[in-house]
């Protein structure tokens, strides 16, 4: 017994260093990182809004001339669309606004503001305006 203890600890050493360790994480993929990417810039555009700082919260949601929106999920992408014709009625630039609301329509054939969106003095009657250009 004595003569297999240095040929067992050999084995045992030999086997030790045949473990493998785990493999790294996968990278993101580039659907998930293009969502993260979408969230992130809706919400400092969203805080631009808040603060009243309507260009920036525009120019965050076009930042880099593409839009970051075109592969967001829809919710997301309509969100964004919608705080941006948001920005552009409030900063008063009530054509810009119509247009952004016929981009929204044209993506999205069925969107309606809820009650109370309908009732702006400024983006209601843009977005009605926007409606009957569309018909």
């Amino acid at each position: 017994m004595k003569s297999c203890l240095p040929a067992l600890a050999l084995a045992l050493l030999v086997i030790a260093g045949c473990t493998t360790t785990p493999p790294p994480d996968p990278a993101p993929q580039p659907e998930r990182l293009s969502q993260q990417v979408a969230r992130t810039t809706l919400e400092r555009a969203q805080q631009a809004y808040d603060e009243g700082d309507y260009a920036k919260a525009v120019s965050t949601l076009k930042s880099g001339g593409v839009s970051v929106f075109d592969a967001a999920e829809p919710a997301m992408r309509l969100d964004a669309m919608k705080l941006e014709a948001f920005s552009y009625c409030v900063a008063n630039q009530v054509a810009e606004c119509r247009t952004q609301f016929r981009k929204i329509l044209d993506a999205f054939p069925n969107f309606e503001l809820n009650v109370a969106e309908r009732k702006h003095p400024v983006w209601g009657p843009a977005f009605e305006a926007a409606k009957r250009m569309k018909r």
